[in-house]
């Protein structure tokens, strides 16, 4: 059940991985990717944490919905642009990752501002973006300690699932929209 309250402890542990945004970005910008890792870390513990105590607890809210998907992406695209500055990771593994999250994210607004229903996120949208933080993840473990970079069969089946994932959504969209008329 959602329900109207704004001070939860899911919303105050979202917007803490919007706080934290700002940290990455200027850990990232003074190449301290250690402490980048530790706000990766940080994110991904309140990101699951957040979700666990709002179904466990009865604490899902209005606000909470909104400002979820909302932190996930600020995030992932953070991650993403500096990223692609530092030229971590391949650009055309970037350029498909972050289309495919621009597209979403305008899609979810677009509904949110147009009819005001959040559009809830599917399976394989959720595997897409945990796919996402697992090889930033892994590309920021692997520039601070000596294990192996990433493969390009990673880099290959994360924009498959992005690919996939979007295409879902877009038939998702295009269902609803054919429904309306």
């Amino acid at each position: 059940m959602v329900n109207a309250k704004i001070i939860t402890l899911p919303n105050i542990l979202t917007s803490l991985r919007i706080f934290l945004v700002p940290f990455f970005l200027m850990a990232m910008n003074s190449k301290d990717y250690s402490l980048a890792l530790k706000i990766v870390v940080i994110a991904g513990i309140t990101d699951i944490l957040d979700g666990v105590i709002a179904r466990k607890f009865g604490q899902i809210s209005k606000l909470g919905v909104f400002l979820d998907p909302l932190a996930d992406k600020l995030f992932l695209l953070s991650i993403m642009v500096t990223f692609y500055i530092n030229e971590f990771v391949p650009r055309w593994f970037i350029s498909v990752v972050f289309i495919r999250d621009v597209i979403v994210a305008v899609g979810w607004l677009e509904m949110y501002l147009r009819k005001k229903k959040i559009t809830t996120p599917t399976l394989l949208g959720k595997i897409s973006n945990a796919s996402q933080v697992i090889i930033f993840g892994y590309i920021l473990l692997s520039i601070n300690y000596p294990i192996p970079s990433m493969s390009y069969f990673g880099y290959y089946l994360v924009s498959f699932l992005s690919i996939t994932s979007l295409l879902q959504y877009m038939l998702i969209r295009l269902k609803n929209e054919k429904q309306r008329y």
